[in-house]
């Protein structure tokens, strides 16, 4: 994924859009923390009254700190501690927290086993959606576009995760030179009102990049 982040790279000749490119880079594997935080936030008030519940919470709130913080030795050491002594979904939680670790170790391969298995095992639709969408961040150099889309299937219509759905696409379509595919996809963010100001600057910038290329 990094030989289609240099490419796009090299078609920016702005710095402002230099400077949202870098900011999106970061933001790829990042956007998880705010989902999976709401997630422990409904989970810690439904099952306030299971202390087991409760305390996968209060740890899973302890590794977001330490990964705010950047303190990835006692987030590391806390996801283990999760993963050993959490509830099944808190389980999956650390395992999705872990793979971002790992990305940021260039750890790919261990990535792609990691989301797999969240796939394979968990059933909370909303955690095996966002691996489904993780891990194809990961594909998106080796994928023709019609793999890709295949792989989003339905999340492309989802309502939680379909914008960053499309942005894969989108990315997607660059890297496959199918251009006006990929203007489709960020046309779907523009005009949703649920696009956030930070993703309506991500495509604005690929909009730009991609009608250059027509």
């Amino acid at each position: 994924m990094s030989n289609l982040f240099n490419e796009i790279d090299e078609d920016l000749r702005q710095d402002k859009l230099k400077t949202l490119w870098n900011k999106y880079r970061a933001a790829v594997f990042t956007f998880v923390i705010v989902i999976a935080l709401g997630l422990t936030s409904s989970e810690f008030y439904q099952y306030w009254s299971t202390s087991k519940e409760k305390n996968s919470g209060l740890i899973f709130s302890e590794i977001i700190d330490n990964i705010i913080q950047g303190d990835i030795q006692l987030a590391q050491d806390n996801i283990d501690k999760l993963s050993n002594e959490g509830t099944k979904n808190y389980k999956s939680y650390a395992l999705v927290l872990k793979s971002d670790l790992l990305i940021s170790q260039d750890n790919l391969i261990e990535v792609e086993k990691i989301y797999d298995e969240i796939i394979d095992t968990t059933n909370n639709t909303l955690l095996k959606n966002l691996a489904i969408l993780k891990l194809s961040y990961i594909k998106v150099d080796n994928y023709s576009f019609d793999q890709m889309k295949q792989e989003l299937g339905d999340l492309l219509g989802d309502k939680t995760l379909g914008l960053f759905a499309h942005e894969i696409l989108a990315m997607s379509a660059y890297k496959n030179e199918v251009y006006d595919k990929g203007i489709a996809s960020l046309e779907i963010i523009l005009s949703d009102e649920r696009t956030t100001n930070s993703m309506f600057d991500r495509a604005q910038m690929m909009l730009k990049v991609l009608s250059s290329k027509i």
